[in-house]
């Protein structure tokens, strides 16, 4: 009896090991995963937003205005991943831009796209210069330019020409404008390009599952035309909580209602992620 007592315990023992074993080999490293993930990452008063493409590529549009955003991309990224295969700046602000020179000087930078745009800023200098010291390539983009990541594409929108070494009045209008297309399932991401400017891309193939709103949700940051042909289910805003702006708008959240989008605020919800594996969606926050 004894005997058989000692052979049940050490079956039980090895049951137990194998268990651990396969809940630590489960737990300790990322799991595969044919969905694609889009972070907005609550970064504050700014934009930042991180995609980890289906096929395993990293992707990180704007930083944000400050060293937040590596916190948050702490908590989304694979342990580990100390490699961005794509950096967008959207345009030179701050509240961009910001927190992307402390991005590569944390990670392996493969890629930066941006506009190239005029802008006298210091932040913006050491942008550039850290660009040039660590011999990142640089492409200066416009509408039509496109990358795939297998079967995750980037495409620009906007500006529809080149802006390098240009001066604009207004900075929000030189945003780079994306969009990212993974089978039937679509995300446009519109920077800060403001309603007036806006119109220049409304011929464009607009429709889009969900709709990062331009310029925090302010008043100028989103038209009724472009709304109605982008024909979003889901808006998201990035905003800071009891921002001094007054981001979002009343106005636009009342455009949305109107048109039955499910609206998600930074400020609200914190950082929002999407999952899809191309035919559906699904939001967790």
């Amino acid at each position: 009896m004894n005997h058989l007592k000692r052979n049940l315990q050490f079956v039980v023992s090895i049951f137990a090991i194998v268990i651990f074993v396969f809940l630590i080999g489960r737990y300790s490293r990322p799991q595969a995963s044919s969905d694609l993930k889009v972070y907005f990452l609550n970064v504050g008063q700014g934009d930042a937003e991180y995609i980890k493409t289906p096929s395993g590529q990293d992707i990180l549009i704007d930083g944000g205005p400050d060293t937040s955003v590596l916190n948050e991309l702490g908590k989304v990224m694979d342990f580990g991943d100390r490699e961005i295969n794509l950096v967008i700046l959207s345009h030179p602000h701050a509240d961009h831009l910001t927190g992307l020179l402390e991005v590569i000087n944390r990670f392996k930078v493969d890629e930066v796209w941006e506009t190239g745009v005029e802008y006298p800023s210091s932040t913006y200098d050491l942008w550039r210069q850290e660009i040039f010291a660590r011999k990142i390539p640089d492409k200066i983009v416009k509408a039509g330019d496109s990358k795939d990541f297998g079967e995750t594409k980037i495409k620009i929108l906007y500006p529809l020409s080149p802006l390098q070494n240009s001066k604009i009045d207004n900075l929000n209008n030189a945003s780079v404008v994306n969009r990212l297309d993974y089978k039937k399932f679509s995300v446009l991401f519109m920077g800060d390009l403001e309603k007036d400017f806006q119109t220049k891309i409304l011929n464009e193939n607009l429709f889009a599952t969900v709709l990062k709103v331009a310029h925090h949700g302010s008043s100028n940051g989103l038209s009724e035309n472009l709304l109605k042909v982008v024909r979003p289910a889901l808006a998201i805003i990035e905003v800071g909580k009891d921002n001094t702006y007054g981001h979002p708008a009343s106005s636009i959240i009342n455009l949305l209602k109107k048109y039955a989008v499910r609206i998600y605020r930074t400020d609200q919800n914190g950082t929002i992620e999407i999952d899809s594996d191309g035919e559906g969606y699904w939001v967790k926050n």
